[in-house]
């Protein structure tokens, strides 16, 4: 059984990690829309005032002011909620895509994360829109040691990065950034069998540990796999694991449309020996304000009905 010995939210290290980036770099510029003690980034500006922008409500404006920036060599970080960092800015980010700007966009809140919120303000389809963009890299890291290696990781390489983190406590599994060593290959958590593999996302960590250990309760072996990136996807790994399983599942913090499993399903589609596909998230239906965790299990993101989907396949 995995116990959960210690949680702590990814979000609140945003703006300490990039501060200390900025140490060595004066060029990193972040952007806030009126939310940077929510998001934590505005811990920037106690120690750099000058590259700290608070742009108010203005997010499109911002999002092209950050291409700006990119253009003429600086190296902008965008951070705001995940339902505003895609949605209420697709166009500008969509045009950032095709000037290939070197502009880095970190997310909070995704999913139904931001639970007491309401439906106006759960990104359950954050993945979906940003997935689609060419020139789009999309990174899901999982605790708080993972995002500072994952930021870092965005910020080393030139493109256009959407960096999804976990407003919600999250299971420390890293002691440090440097054992976390963020890059995009699928990375395997615990393993106890080949009847099942499932594959998550970062701020569902905690929903599939209770999934696994549901499944362990039913005497269910299984591959706990973390899907660091979901574009570009490591479809070599998910193939590997496709032709030596009885049944693959993805585990989402984000709309059952468009998303984790919708991507592996596309990828699977093509091959004839792959194991069967179930995908677990949030219904296609919008949600209402309450905890997340409450939440998670009532539309769908939950260990109960990784276990229901399992035993479609496994009798």
């Amino acid at each position: 059984m995995m116990n959960i010995e210690k949680t702590s939210a990814p979000r609140a290290i945003i703006g300490k990690h990039l501060t200390s980036l900025i140490e060595k770099n004066n060029k990193i510029i972040v952007i806030d829309n009126d939310l940077g003690t929510s998001t934590s980034s505005a811990d920037v500006s106690k120690t750099y005032p000058n590259n700290f922008w608070e742009l108010g409500i203005g997010e499109q404006s911002s999002l092209s002011a950050a291409t700006g920036l990119a253009l003429e060599g600086m190296l902008p970080v965008y951070v705001n909620f995940a339902i505003f960092a895609t949605g209420t800015i697709w166009t500008q980010i969509r045009q950032a895509a095709y000037a290939k700007a070197n502009l880095k966009i970190i997310a909070t809140h995704p999913g139904l994360d931001a639970g007491p919120d309401g439906a106006s303000h759960q990104a359950t389809q954050d993945m979906a829109l940003m997935r689609c963009i060419p020139n789009m890299n999309v990174i899901l890291p999982l605790d708080e040691n993972d995002v500072k290696s994952a930021i870092s990781y965005a910020l080393n390489n030139k493109g256009l990065y959407y960096v999804r983190v976990s407003r919600e406590p999250v299971p420390i599994i890293y002691n440090s950034p440097e054992e976390a060593n963020f890059d995009i290959t699928n990375k395997v958590i615990n393993s106890t069998g080949d009847d099942v593999a499932l594959f998550f996302d970062g701020s569902s960590f905690e929903q599939a540990i209770a999934a696994v250990n549901l499944l362990e309760e039913n005497n269910i072996k299984y591959h706990l796999i973390h899907v660091r990136s979901l574009k570009p996807l490591d479809t070599t790994n998910i193939l590997e694991y496709a032709k030596k399983v009885k049944c693959i599942v993805t585990l989402e913090n984000h709309s059952v449309i468009g998303g984790l499993g919708s991507a592996f399903a596309e990828v699977l589609s093509g091959h004839k020996d792959a194991a069967p596909l179930k995908i677990v998230g949030c219904n296609d239906t919008f949600t209402e304000s309450g905890k997340s965790t409450e939440l998670k299990l009532k539309y769908g993101v939950s260990a109960k009905n990784v276990l229901e989907k399992v035993r479609e396949v496994i009798k």
